[in-house]
């Protein structure tokens, strides 16, 4: 024990990563003797470890476990538990604790002999968990990708911004997974080729998160309003703010440049004035929400919620699920972000925000022409985006056949029974 307190004072995990992967005579050391360790000593929980999406209890992979837990499985269903998310559980047995930025090399490597442990890993993106499942030995359990959502940007080792050495990284840390899902032959192609495996391994099976919302058992539009409301600064009356035109603003994140805003996401509209702008909002009774990229560093200079009164930023912090709010928005703004491509036959109103379309396309990289990915109305200035608020209805039903069109290539199996599917294949392989 004295020796294991040893290791939790003077250990720094990111500083012992850095040491391990910057050398890789070191790597390859600490490497093969955690896969050794791996193959002679660990035997299988017949468990199945779940991972959300920057760790967070959301998309995909919450989906998924909630079908297990509800559903008779062959493995235990474990969550990998932020502790900010600590509240939606309650039974002990159902999760495990991560590892906090703060936590000692003990922690981690509790961590990874968890994972060791585990039949199957079930995660939301390439770089989930790589570190661990890099030290150990991949044929021992089976490692399931179940994508975040639909990107409209060329990604992996197809990415324009990448230069050779980041493409490789993207191929190895992609070898890994034995099961990719996605909804349509065209995702298909796109994600084996993008992530350079095989094709078979990609499988057709629709997005989780559409069948199996958490919300649809739990949650009803005033519950899930009253939580953002208590947030608030009480500005605005609750019912007001309930009965309101909700607005979502959802950018992609630039990671092909540096880029960095002032104060808000907005600042790249044209004429963009946020006092003359939230009049507008008050005075129609619409909410905008803006929601930064999961990897933007924009910080609110007002704090994680209220920038002023109508307009309010809705922080991956504060609500990682975005999901189970969706329902309730009418209008989708974006730009290159696949956020809206699951409500493609919905009522919403989809609206883009193109600012720097060309230098994107030709920098970053778009997996189809821009005359078929973006089907809703293309602003730049805010006295346009405030036109189109005023006529949206009449507008938007010049972009249905175009909306139809591009759900059409997008998804060929629909999220009705897409957790079973992923499980069947999971079972073919175990």
């Amino acid at each position: 024990m004295k020796f294991i307190r040893f290791l939790k004072h003077f250990f720094d995990f990111k500083k012992f990563i850095k040491i391990i992967f910057s050398n890789y005579f070191s790597l390859f050391v600490i490497s093969f003797i955690f896969k050794l360790i791996d193959i002679l000593f660990f035997k299988k929980k017949n468990e199945i470890l779940f991972y959300g999406y920057k760790g967070r209890y959301a998309g995909n992979s919450a989906s998924l476990f909630k079908y297990c837990q509800s559903n008779k499985v062959k493995f235990n269903p474990i969550w990998l538990l932020d502790i900010r998310d600590a509240e939606y559980f309650k039974d002990e047995k159902s999760f495990y604790f991560l590892p906090t930025k703060n936590s000692s090399v003990y922690e981690h490597i509790r961590l990874l002999f968890k994972i060791a442990s585990a039949n199957v890993l079930v995660v939301s993106s390439v770089g989930d968990l790589r570190v661990y499942s890099s030290l150990l030995y991949s044929k021992k359990r089976l490692e399931i990708l179940l994508p975040q959502g639909i990107t409209l940007k060329t990604g992996g080792i197809m990415s324009k911004h990448l230069n050779n050495k980041q493409k490789k990284i993207w191929e190895k840390n992609a070898k890994r997974f034995d099961i990719v899902s996605v909804s349509s032959k065209m995702e298909q192609y796109r994600v084996s080729s993008s992530l350079n495996i095989n094709p078979e391994k990609v499988k057709i099976l629709g997005v989780q998160r559409g069948e199996h919302n958490l919300n649809k058992l739990n949650d009803d539009k005033n519950k899930l309003f009253q939580q953002i409301y208590n947030k608030l600064d009480k500005e605005i009356n609750y019912e007001n703010f309930l009965n309101s035109t909700k607005l979502l603003y959802a950018p992609t994140h630039r990671d092909h440049i540096s880029l960095e805003y002032k104060n808000t996401l907005l600042e790249k509209i044209d004429g963009f004035n946020l006092e003359e702008l939230n009049i507008f909002l008050k005075k129609e009774n619409i909410i905008l929400f803006l929601r930064e990229h999961a990897e933007s560093k924009l910080k609110s200079p007002n704090g994680n919620l209220n920038l002023k009164s109508n307009i309010i930023n809705f922080s991956i912090e504060d609500f990682p699920d975005l999901e189970k709010y969706l329902n309730f928005i009418d209008v989708i703004i974006t730009d290159y972000s696949g956020i809206f491509v699951e409500h493609l036959l919905t009522k919403k109103s989809l609206v883009f925000a193109l600012f720097d379309l060309d230098e994107y396309e030709s920098t970053r990289g778009l997996i189809l022409p821009k005359n078929v990915l973006f089907p809703g109305y293309i602003f730049k200035s805010q006295d346009k985006l405030i036109s189109y608020l005023k006529n949206r209805e009449i507008i938007d039903k010049s972009y249905i056949d175009q909306r139809k069109y591009l759900y059409s290539l997008f998804f060929e199996k629909s999220s009705e029974g897409a957790c079973k599917r992923t499980m069947e294949e999971i079972y073919k392989l175990t």
